[in-house]
């Protein structure tokens, strides 16, 4: 590993603060759930794109970040929750804050700099914009870009990096949130669109709690009469939810369920589209319950199991016996665990 890396790797494992903060450090729960905000309602999957969940710092004086890691591209992400005491409801008051939260960060690197901790300060404009929220007012949103040279010691001696921060401001539910993305600048190109990939991903989960409640009622109608018309409106816009927010533990092994999907496509056109809606919206029913990758395998399962013997009784000629095995185990809460045994995986 060059010095430069090396370097580089230590710069992104310390905390971008002139003075370092006095707190408690958690790492991510064992059984992979998502990290769960109380103040905002917010869900931070472990796994967001290809960025890791690292844990949690709580401060001492209040509020906390956690910290996401994607070592393939030496990137780290910092994300800080910080409560106002006060209620805060005018949209300029909000925008204040929110822009003072702003300049205290570039204060801080600035602070640094004196420190001879980074050089070569190149600090942008604010770009202002907002996030719509479904069915909900907008949260405004400042953004600040800083291109700067860190420096440090390594047992070889002095070592510089330039690096690339991407830094985002909001507010939401009395709290404000500070999305703080760092990665070397040499990354050019792919490292700017690796900026703009991770923002947008972080402004899906902020955008998710006032969605999901829709969508909740529209798997509830899919759930209650699956072949309905209005049901199948239902899960149209379910599904196309769930294609844009691919944080949720929802996954169905290619084989043999597509092969499963094809024959029944060839024999009786239409029922695969029935199939796939129930497997997705029964495991997206389990995930909005905190389910784990297994639980929703389950669910989803289960629910294609039913779905598939509805079908069965109006197209027998898509019954095989592969699929009625994997039903009875399905219908029994095992389905996950046959069809990964059948992949040739581990449940």
């Amino acid at each position: 590993m060059n010095r430069a890396f090396s370097f580089l790797l230590f710069a992104f494992a310390v905390a971008a603060y002139a003075v370092e903060p006095v707190g408690e450090w958690k790492a991510p729960s064992k059984d992979s759930r998502p990290w769960k905000h109380a103040g905002t309602g917010l869900a931070f999957p472990q796994q967001l794109g290809g960025y890791r969940l690292a844990g949690e710092f709580t401060y001492t004086t209040g509020g906390c970040f956690i910290r996401y890691e994607n070592l393939a591209e030496q990137a780290r992400a910092d994300i800080f929750f910080f409560p106002v005491k006060t209620p805060v409801t005018v949209m300029e008051e909000k925008q204040r804050l929110i822009l003072q939260e702003l300049d205290g960060v570039v204060a801080d690197m600035r602070g640094m700099a004196m420190q001879g901790r980074y050089k070569n300060l190149d600090i942008s404009d604010v770009a202002v914009s907002g996030i719509d929220l479904w069915m909900k007012d907008d949260l405004p949103l400042a953004i600040r870009t800083i291109n700067a040279t860190r420096v440090g010691k390594s047992s070889e001696g002095v070592v510089e990096a330039l690096i690339k921060q991407w830094v985002a401001v909001t507010f939401l539910e009395n709290h404000i949130l500070t999305i703080r993305q760092m990665r070397p600048a040499s990354t050019g190109d792919s490292g700017l669109e690796g900026l703009k990939s991770f923002g947008s991903m972080v402004i899906q989960v902020i955008k998710d709690p006032a969605l999901r409640a829709d969508i909740t009622r529209m798997i509830d109608l899919y759930m209650a009469a699956p072949f309905s018309e209005d049901s199948i409106q239902a899960r149209g816009a379910v599904l196309a939810y769930l294609k844009n927010t691919p944080f949720y533990p929802i996954s169905i092994p290619e084989y043999p369920v597509i092969d499963w999907l094809e024959h029944c496509k060839k024999l009786a056109p239409g029922t695969e589209e029935h199939l796939l809606a129930a497997f997705m919206l029964g495991s997206a029913k389990a995930a909005f319950n905190e389910g784990d990758a297994a639980s929703c395998m389950n669910a989803g399962a289960k629910q294609f199991a039913s779905i598939y013997r509805e079908l069965a009784a109006k197209h027998p000629v898509i019954k095989t016996a592969e699929i009625e095995d994997f039903a009875v185990e399905a219908s029994a809460g095992r389905g996950g665990d046959w069809l990964m045994a059948r992949a040739g995986m581990k449940p």
